[in-house]
């Protein structure tokens, strides 16, 4: 299996509308998909505020919707949080209507906690051109992917791939039961290397 850390630059030509970078000096985007989740994403806002780090947390909207607490408080510490459907629709698979009203699904239950957020990522990053065509808001993509939901994963290969993004990078990481241990040990690398290199931690706005 061949995974991509870094997104290919064909990837990028293909959907040039889409936001794979984000243009900064010293900034470094990290993003959560699927969550919330009771424990993992509790970790990860733990491990974020050691650094006093921002993140952009795109949230499947029936796991924000049943764990709305952990919700105010990704919004409370400073965080972003993004669309990322209501059940985790792939939209290759989806038709354009069903696709777009699991959205606006994903998008009330945002509203509920207070939030009118203008991100959106698609679920496995899957969207189809006439779909991206229906959207308003920000699609946000990434530069690099960590992989962490893999259970075969070589996790130090993994950071050392992450290592190399550069200012403007977004990076993905999972707030699931799935990825949480391998989360456990890439997170606290990335975190502390891009520290130390003087970068910051921002979240997409």
């Amino acid at each position: 299996m061949i995974r991509f850390y870094k997104t290919p630059w064909f990837t990028r030509l293909w959907y040039p509308d889409l936001v794979w970078s984000i243009q900064s000096q010293n900034s470094i985007y990290l993003t959560f998909d699927d969550g919330p989740i009771p424990k993992v994403t509790e970790w990860i806002l733990d491990e974020l505020k050691k650094v006093n780090a921002r993140a952009t947390f795109f949230c499947i909207g029936k796991n924000l919707e049943a764990n709305t607490v952990i919700g105010k408080r990704i919004i409370e510490e400073g965080h972003q949080i993004g669309n990322h459907t209501y059940s985790h629709l792939n939209g290759w698979k989806t038709t354009t209507s069903n696709y777009l009203e699991d959205v606006r699904l994903g998008e009330e239950v945002i509203r509920e906690q207070g939030v009118d957020s203008t991100l959106f990522r698609p679920p496995y990053g899957r969207i189809k051109r006439g779909q991206i065509k229906r959207f308003s808001k920000k699609l946000i993509m990434w530069s690099h992917l960590s992989w962490d939901f893999d259970s075969n994963l070589n996790v130090e290969k993994s950071i050392s791939k992450l290592k190399c993004a550069k200012p403007g990078s977004i990076l993905v990481f999972h707030d699931s039961e799935r990825a949480f241990e391998n989360l456990k040990l890439i997170l606290p690398e990335i975190l502390a290397h891009f520290q130390s290199k003087g970068f910051k931690f921002e979240a997409i706005s």
